[in-house]
């Protein structure tokens, strides 16, 4: 489910478990990351770093194609607000 819904997000973190080399396969086939560690710490620092090296992929995406990158700051002219509530429009 999760490979169709955000596949970037299909993962298991398998803690203080044998891997066997036919589930290792299987998860390779199927594009599903396996983080494994024997001490819950690491584990936890694997997933962190994971997404961490994620999220900066997906903002060096975004800012190379010119889209802005959130949270970002912007310097506000008050004559130019235009709209105050939802959306704020600026110019």
């Amino acid at each position: 489910v999760m490979l169709e819904k955000s596949p970037e997000h299909a993962l298991i973190l398998a803690f203080d478990v044998k891997l066997t080399a036919e589930a290792a396969e299987l998860a390779k086939r199927m594009g599903v990351l396996v983080f494994q560690a024997d001490i819950i710490y690491h584990l936890f620092d694997k997933f962190t770093k994971h997404i961490e090296d994620r999220a900066k992929a997906k903002r060096e995406t975004l800012t190379s194609k010119g889209m802005a990158v959130f949270p970002v700051v912007l310097s506000i002219i008050p004559r130019m607000v235009f709209n105050k509530r939802n959306p704020i429009i600026l110019g």
